[in-house]
C-alpha cells in the first residue's frame, strides 16, 4: 500500500532545482499543472516513465522520488552476475544468455559497476565461496599508484582475466600480480590491457 505523498519534499525539490513554479516543473516533465496537482493529491496514478522524468528534472534519484510519492521501495537492488572467479584466481565472464539466469539482490543502490560470484574455496579467507565482488568496467588502461597493494581484476596481454593483488613491476609498464592463495604462483613482469579495482566483496 502506498503511503502519503510528501508534498513538502516536492515543493523544496522543485525550488532547489530552479523552477519558478509548480506549473513550470509540470510543463518540464510533460504534464499540465492540474495533472501534476492531482498526482500530488493522490488522485492520479503516476506512471513509471514519469518517475524517471521527475528524477531527471529535479536532479534526484528515482528512489527518493518514489519515496516522496509514497511508493514502497525495497531496501535492496537487483544486479545481474556477469561472471565468476574460479580456482587459481581466474575470472570468467558469462555470455548474455547466461547473465539472465543469475540475478542477486544487494543492499547497495545505484552501483555503476558489475558483479562477479566467487566459486570454490581457493581464495579463503579473504574471499569466501559465493561472495559477490563488485568491479567497474571498462577498467583502467594503466594502474594508478594508489592501486598498488590492492586487489584488482586484470586483463593480461594474453587475454586471461585474473583477480590478483597488483604491485609495480621491475620494468616500466610491467606489474607483479600476487594471488591471495599462497599455493598459486605469482605472475611477475605481467603486461596488462586493463585493471579494475575491487570496489567491494560481500557475503549473501
Amino acid at each position: 500500500m502506498n503511503k502519503a505523498i510528501d508534498k513538502e519534499w516536492f515543493r523544496k525539490a522543485i525550488k532547489k532545482a530552479g523552477f519558478k513554479s509548480q506549473n513550470a516543473f509540470a510543463e518540464a516533465v510533460g504534464l499540465t499543472g492540474p495533472k501534476f496537482t492531482n498526482t500530488l493529491k493522490g488522485d492520479r496514478r503516476v506512471q513509471a516513465d514519469e518517475i524517471e522524468k521527475f528524477a531527471a528534472a529535479l536532479g534526484e534519484s528515482d528512489r527518493d522520488v518514489k519515496i516522496a510519492l509514497g511508493i514502497e521501495v525495497k531496501n535492496i537492488c537487483e544486479y545481474k552476475i556477469v561472471g565468476y572467479v574460479s580456482a587459481a584466481d581466474r575470472v570468467v565472464l558469462y555470455d548474455q544468455d547466461e547473465m539472465e539466469t543469475d540475478i542477486i539482490e544487494l543492499p547497495i543502490f545505484y552501483y555503476k559497476g558489475v558483479t562477479l560470484r566467487v566459486k570454490g574455496e581457493s581464495m579463503t579467507p579473504r574471499y569466501k565461496p559465493n561472495e559477490i565482488i563488485g568491479i567497474r568496467l571498462p577498467g583502467l588502461e594503466k594502474p594508478t599508484t594508489n592501486l598498488f597493494g590492492k586487489d584488482v581484476v586484470a586483463k593480461l596481454a594474453d587475454g586471461r582475466l585474473v583477480l590478483k593483488t597488483i604491485y609495480k613491476g621491475e620494468d616500466e609498464g610491467s606489474y607483479s600480480l600476487i594471488s591471495v592463495n599462497p599455493n598459486v604462483p605469482p605472475i611477475i613482469g605481467a603486461k596488462i590491457e586493463w585493471v579494475a579495482p575491487v570496489d567491494f566483496h560481500i557475503s549473501l
